[in-house]
């Protein structure tokens, strides 16, 4: 039967089954708006007129403003506005938290609330129950007395056990407009133990995303620092700005400072971050001088968007010495990088404006010998018409490399090319390439290269000058030869030659190599015209280059498997290290194998072999497994270049990592890196020019092992490493980290 209430009269409006629907309103007004009108259904219904009150029994169900209230009985009075549920009575907000309570009153047109033996389940699984509670509707406050909150799952066995924690007070106040819950007299309680009390405490609600508070703390024993706590506080300006401040003290350097700034600006962001201590000063043997110092580092990256064409990003990157990052664990980089680019788009053309430099933290590393670039310009322009079929490039670049104490370097370039691909009746992929530039050199300080091996042969002192011409065409000839199987695999041989063609003896000695020394033949650049990624290395004379590349493509498995060498017609080999792969007529050869199943398995196996002795130069093998419950990635890299580089160090190492879930809460993972011969790397003196060795030892280079434990009110984080290397006054040793998170609590 649906029935509507209207000041005293009861009106039936017909028969619905056993359940009677209500819609009442908030006060006895004729003229009370729609939209105020509570709904309600139950199984049986009583009416009072003298007294004005409701009574509905039997699975009650109430609705007004997105609010819900189940209960076994309401005694709804409509001339006060007041409600009483009793029996399993459960109420539902509009955003989703429950409230279980044996009794609830509401009053102040369903307003306001007070409820007995209260449980509130908020939106993210959270709970808080009480023994009373009181909501102030038109502030939207909830004040609750000796209550416990905690976001664990609460005897969901009926065991009766508490909680991994939670937090007892004597009273709580939910602020909803502030988004906060606060405290009075408040303990925090571990697997049931109280391990900490305070008069004042407060949190954000489960609604808030980014809040002002106290992080989780980090806690870590090292063998440079000693015992390490780190205590960081977060705060929210606005919604565009925050910053994280963290105090870190440690038991053998003392109080460290770091900290942690981001701001968006709508048009772009940008971040900093830093750290500065006043420690006791160390030799290059990690002793005492007796003296203190600052020491720090700073960063700060970002970008900007200046219009629809122009876009500019940056990095900033300094540290105070070389070892501060390592000994301090805030990174293990060993070059620091400084750039700023500026970046205009047009159609297809492209400008830039770079200026980068760099800070060395290696032994090896020179500061004066290090060069800056000031600046770096890149430009290209690809028009419109097309002449025979064919797009044609437009590129400049210009660069000046300056050093504090060694060679100076300005280059600028001009550059064209043009680029047309055919495909043939038969199946034949043509390539075709016709390749022109300009390059002028400006030379000072020509006696004082960082590494003789790149510094040109000019000879003297001084500055010098030179320019050259270079011109080059290419034809690359492929021929996809395609198998389709019945079960939709298919296989792929696909035959390749490439001939390239430019006059012999076009790079003058004197020319420098700044931009192109970790030149090395592999896989990636063995079919390509120009192999070397920067400017100043050219690859002079005639080849021809051939391999062939076999591919199948199924429904779970894929491989890819290339091969493939170089044959140099005309030209010299004078341009490349020794060690690169291009020594004599005949290249290395160079190979890839790759295979895939699923998104499970991925192996890689790639490779450079002596063309006379068969000897591996390079072997470089990936295995990774990735699954749900266990999970692993290894690796082996043997290089045996017999390069005399700077950095280009021969080595031979494994590395590997795993993990394995033990089930939906426990995790176990770890890593290891080993050395299994020893490097040498290469650098200069910087007065004599002799060249120096820094010897690596083979061994251990570091392992690492950790265990973790998440659910939905906790994370708890286990971690042991061992490192071997020594440098300076970081020294080789045991840290073991933990890490404690108490969820909605930071």
């Amino acid at each position: 039967m649906r029935n509507i209430v209207s000041g005293k009269s009861l009106i039936l409006a017909g028969l619905m089954g056993s359940t009677i629907l209500l819609s009442l309103p908030l006060r006895a007004q004729d003229d009370a708006p729609a939209e105020d009108n509570v709904e309600l259904s139950a199984d049986s219904l009583t009416y009072d007129a003298e007294t004005g009150s409701v009574i509905a029994t039997g699975r009650v169900l109430l609705k007004r403003d997105g609010f819900t209230l189940e209960a076994g009985q309401v005694i709804y009075n409509e001339r006060t506005g007041t409600a009483e549920a009793s029996g399993a009575v459960e109420m539902t907000t509009p955003t989703g938290e429950r409230i279980i309570a044996p009794r609830v009153i509401l009053s102040d047109s369903l307003r306001d609330a007070f409820v007995e033996d209260v449980r509130l389940l908020m939106k993210d699984g959270a709970q808080v129950a009480a023994a009373d509670a009181v909501r102030d509707g038109e502030t939207g406050t909830t004040t609750l007395d000796l209550a416990v909150y905690s976001p664990c799952e609460v005897c969901a066995d009926g065991s009766g056990k508490a909680p991994l924690w939670q937090i007892k007070a004597v009273r709580v106040v939910h602020n909803k407009e502030k988004k906060r819950l606060y405290y009075k007299n408040a303990s925090l309680e571990v697997f049931g133990v109280p391990i900490l009390w305070t008069p004042y405490f407060s949190h954000p609600d489960p609604t808030v995303d980014r809040a002002s508070g106290l992080l989780p703390l980090d806690i870590q024993t090292t063998r440079n620092l000693g015992f390490v706590v780190g205590l960081p506080y977060y705060h929210v300006f606005n919604d565009s700005q925050d910053a994280t401040i963290t105090p870190i003290l440690t038991t053998k350097e003392g109080l460290v400072l770091a900290g942690e700034y981001r701001h968006h600006l709508g048009f772009g962001q940008y971040k900093m971050d830093g750290s500065v201590t006043y420690t006791d000063s160390r030799d290059d043997n990690g002793n005492q001088t007796g003296e203190h110092e600052f020491r720090g580092h700073f960063s700060s990256d970002g970008y900007f968007n200046h219009s629809k064409r122009w876009r500019s990003t940056y990095q900033v990157n300094w540290a105070s010495d070389d070892t501060y990052l390592r000994r301090y664990e805030f990174s293990d980089a060993d070059t620091l990088v400084s750039e700023y680019k500026l970046e205009g788009f047009y159609d297809r053309s492209y400008v830039s404006v770079r200026t980068v430099g760099f800070q060395g933290l290696r032994v090896e590393d020179i500061s004066g010998l290090t060069g800056h670039a000031l600046p770096l310009l890149d430009a290209e322009y690809i028009p419109d018409f097309a002449p025979f079929g064919g797009t044609i490039s437009i590129k400049g670049n210009a660069l000046a490399l300056r050093r504090s104490d060694g060679l100076d370097t300005q280059r600028a370039s001009l550059s064209a090319s043009w680029e047309r691909r055919y495909i043939t009746p038969k199946g034949f992929v043509v390539d075709l390439e016709a390749y022109a530039r300009t390059d002028a050199y400006n030379l000072g300080d020509i006696d004082r290269p960082d590494d003789p091996v790149f510094g040109g042969t000019f000879g003297g002192t001084g500055d010098g000058s030179e320019w050259r011409n270079l011109v080059r065409g290419t034809v690359s000839v492929t021929w996809p030869l395609v198998k389709f199987m019945e079960s939709g695999s298919s296989h792929t041989i696909e035959p390749i030659v490439e001939v390239t063609v430019s006059p012999r003896r076009g790079t003058p000695d004197n020319i420098v190599n700044e931009d192109s020394r970790a030149f090395e033949l592999n896989d990636l650049n063995l079919f390509s015209a120009d192999r070397a990624s920067g400017y100043d290395l050219w690859e002079e004379g005639s080849r021809v280059t051939y391999g062939m590349q076999w591919r199948y493509d199924g429904q779970e498995w894929s491989t890819d498997v290339m091969l493939g060498q170089s044959w140099r017609i005309t030209g010299t080999d004078t341009v490349f290290a020794d060690g690169a792969g291009l020594e004599g007529d005949v290249s290395n050869i160079v190979g890839r194998t790759r295979v895939s199943y699923k998104d499970w398995l991925q192996f890689e196996h790639r490779y450079r072999v002596d063309e006379q002795s068969f000897a591996v130069r390079r072997n470089e093998l990936m295995l990774a497994m990735r699954g749900n419950v266990v999970g692993m990635q290894a690796g082996y890299l043997k290089l045996d270049r017999d390069m005399n580089i700077v950095t280009r160090e021969d080595r031979e190492e494994i590395r590997a990592s795993a993990y394995y879930n033990i089930n939906s809460n426990w995790r176990l993972d770890g890593g290891f890196t080993h050395r299994l011969s020893g490097a040498t790397v290469r650098t200069v003196d910087v007065g004599t020019g002799n060249p120096l060795y820094v010897v690596e030892n083979d061994g251990g280079v570091r392992y690492d092992v950790g265990v973790s434990y998440n659910n939905e009110c906790i994370e708890l984080g286990l971690r042991w490493r061992e490192t071997f290397t020594r440098d300076r006054d970081v020294e080789p040793g045991t840290s073991i980290m933990f890490r404690l998170k108490l969820k909605n609590l930071g």
